[in-house]
């Protein structure tokens, strides 16, 4: 289990890589996305450091985790050259039904997060114990 922990937290890592590349590929296409409207912090909003980890511990859905997982399983699979495994693995990314925010989301998360580390390890047993087909 440590092995599948750590090809999983690698594998997330190398393809949050190549999925956030590939987003920022997207956004620089369209100024509009690449350039939001800045605008000034609220005076009368309370700082408080609770509201970043929230939204980086955000609750994913059974069926996100094993999207994730089933997609990290495949791209342990890949082979060839490191562009083309970055291209072949955010094109399973995209297939997954994951956008590339919430796949980086997750494997960003599993780090800091151990019960959904543990979620996305179960769920990537499941899809290795499961019958090629």
């Amino acid at each position: 289990m440590k092995t599948l922990n750590i090809l999983l937290a690698g594998s997330a890592m190398v393809l949050a890589s190549g999925a956030a590349a590939q987003s920022m590929e997207e956004q620089t296409a369209d100024p509009a996305t690449t350039m939001p409207a800045q605008e000034a912090p609220a005076q009368d909003a309370p700082a408080s450091p609770a509201m970043g980890e929230q939204s980086a511990d955000a609750e994913f859905t059974d069926t996100q985790v094993k999207s994730f997982a089933a997609a990290v399983v495949e791209i342990q699979t890949l082979s060839g050259d490191e562009a083309a495994k970055q291209q072949q693995a955010a094109q399973i990314v995209a297939n997954s039904g994951l956008d590339a925010e919430t796949f980086n989301a997750i494997g960003t998360a599993m780090q800091t997060d151990p019960a959904l580390a543990q979620r996305v390890q179960l769920a990537a047993a499941e899809v290795q114990s499961q019958p090629a087909g």
